[in-house]
């Protein structure tokens, strides 16, 4: 009985591909939502076929959470700054990021980051982050964009009659172009096809084909994402002081110590706004009562404070360490059989002394 019960234990554990847990994971936080400048996605890749049993999650991939990721078992590390940021011209063992990358390979471990993407998405790191005060109306600071399909681009052209069904059947041959409008006019009609970015010019050589008359190539306007977007702001559900809003802060995330810079303006806080890791740019002219982030400049901090909003900093991985905790809860029921742990030695690199 119990080797039956084992048997039937071990047949329902769910052994998942590295391929499809990178899909599990695009689904909750797509890759497209990063910043046009980061580096996020699958960034180290083993030959496959790689079984995902053991993940480990980190804010960042240093020498001693990739020695506890190996001691560990660990088949796929997900870190939330990417290891991997510029270009590589040699994987050697020459600098501690090449060595990271030659140890993953050697111990067949992949490596995913998700960096802006999990900022800019809803219940994200951005979220997480605000949730260390009671507040309603929250809402990106920056909105992320998106197109409502991937027809990037609207092409159209005219074309005669007898040409029509003709032109539309070469084009159907295309990928990701479909056929919006057609319309008649005298002698010659009027076709709009969209299509992504990718295969524009492939349709301006087909349609000309068919016309020596004008072709038309629009770009389709990207409209906001509701609750998509870097940073957040919102109104405090009651007010509160500066002080109380210094121990709420480090209750949720958990530090001894923070900075704190007072305005003269205004102790009565109504509203926050919030950018994990460094937030000088996205924060600068915000309207708010304080501004939470990891790191801001000298005179950021000046202009910010002698405008009325006060400032907390907390150093810039401690605003997004632990959302890793919350991304655990979120990703065991998406991929079930998998162990997940947050990394054990993950730290900062700057201390108070």
């Amino acid at each position: 009985m119990l080797s039956t019960r084992l048997f039937s234990t071990i047949r329902s554990v769910k052994v998942m591909e590295l391929k499809e847990v990178v899909k599990k994971l695009n689904q909750f936080a797509p890759t497209s939502l990063a910043e046009k400048w980061d580096n996020v996605g699958l960034l180290v890749e083993p030959s496959s076929p790689l079984q995902i049993k053991k993940i480990m999650l980190t804010n960042d991939l240093t020498p001693p959470v990739m020695d506890e990721a190996v001691a560990m078992g660990t088949n796929l590390i997900i870190s939330y700054h990417p290891p991997i940021f510029t270009g590589m011209k040699c994987v050697t063992q020459k600098t501690w990021k090449e060595r990271i990358v030659t140890t993953c390979l050697e111990n067949r471990i992949g490596v995913f980051s998700p960096h802006t993407s999990y900022d800019c998405v809803q219940d994200g790191v951005n979220d997480w982050l605000i949730k260390a005060f009671d507040i309603v109306d929250v809402r990106p600071i920056q909105h992320a964009m998106e197109l409502h399909s991937n027809m990037s681009n609207s092409i159209s052209c005219c074309v005669p009659r007898n040409q029509c069904d003709q032109l539309q059947e070469e084009l159907s041959g295309i990928p990701h172009v479909k056929l919006h409008t057609l319309s008649a006019d005298t002698d010659d009609q009027m076709i709009t096809v969209g299509c992504s970015q990718n295969n524009v010019s492939k349709v301006v050589t087909v349609m000309n084909k068919y016309t020596a008359q004008f072709i038309e190539v629009k770009q389709m306007s990207k409209v906001p994402k509701a609750g998509y977007g870097m940073g957040r702001i919102g109104k405090l559900k009651n007010k509160l002081t500066v002080d109380e809003a210094i121990q709420k802060v480090k209750s949720h995330l958990q530090l001894g110590s923070i900075r704190i810079a007072k305005s003269p303006d205004a102790n009565s806080l109504e509203t926050v706004a919030v950018c994990a890791g460094s937030g000088g740019s996205l924060l600068k002219d915000v309207r708010a009562s304080l501004y939470l982030t990891g790191e801001m400049s000298h005179h950021d901090v000046l202009h910010a404070v002698y405008s009325g909003t006060n400032v907390i900093l907390c150093d810039h991985s401690n605003t997004e360490r632990g959302f890793l905790k919350h991304l655990k809860m979120r990703l065991e029921p998406q991929l079930p059989g998998v162990d997940i742990f947050v990394s054990a030695v993950d730290k900062d690199p700057l201390e108070i002394v």
